[in-house]
């Protein structure tokens, strides 16, 4: 009977080996998924410390991030000239109060009913419009690869004074 006694202790211990196994892979797992988690939530906080940065010093970033706040300033203007694209195929337009998309034929806003102001004449979107001619792009923008002007020196940190807002921006405080 001594072969089949060791036979079960051998099978038991394996269960046993095979349970704790089972038992660290799912605490393992578990705990991966909370450094994902975590990992996830760094992001989004990265990306709010980032946005938080480019509308507070989007006119007069510090040098470093200059070609990055130039990027997301020329981003916004394509979306825009987007959703003006798309605003001429459907003959509609945004209302100035809430944003809501009006037929080009309605005097007031369905949504708020703000008092729209006269449709201009819809102009036919090109089908070979170009892409270096935008449809409403700001003129004092630079465009994204633009290298940053060289002639001015950048503000000391001792004497900052920003030309652009008057030392009201990041680099005048």
């Amino acid at each position: 009977m001594g072969l089949f006694d060791d036979i079960g202790k051998k099978i038991v211990k394996t269960s046993q080996d095979t349970v704790k196994k089972a038992k660290d892979f799912t605490e393992t797992s578990r705990i991966n998924s909370q450094i994902a988690e975590e990992r996830r939530a760094l992001t989004a906080f990265y990306a709010q410390i980032g946005e938080k940065y480019y509308n507070l010093n989007k006119d007069c970033p510090q040098e470093e991030y200059a070609q990055y706040c130039e990027r997301i300033t020329a981003g916004f203007a394509r979306i825009n000239d987007f959703q003006i694209e798309i605003q001429k195929l459907k003959n509609t337009r945004a209302c100035p109060k809430c944003g809501a998309e009006c037929p080009l034929n309605v005097q007031f806003c369905a949504a708020c009913g703000e008092k729209l102001p006269p449709a201009a004449e819809p102009e036919p979107v090109a089908e070979s419009a170009s892409a270096e001619e935008p449809v409403n792009e700001p003129a004092d923008e630079t465009p994204a690869d633009a290298p940053a002007p060289q002639d001015e020196p950048a503000p000391s940190a001792d004497n900052a004074q920003c030309e652009c807002t008057k030392g009201k921006c990041a680099q005048g405080e």
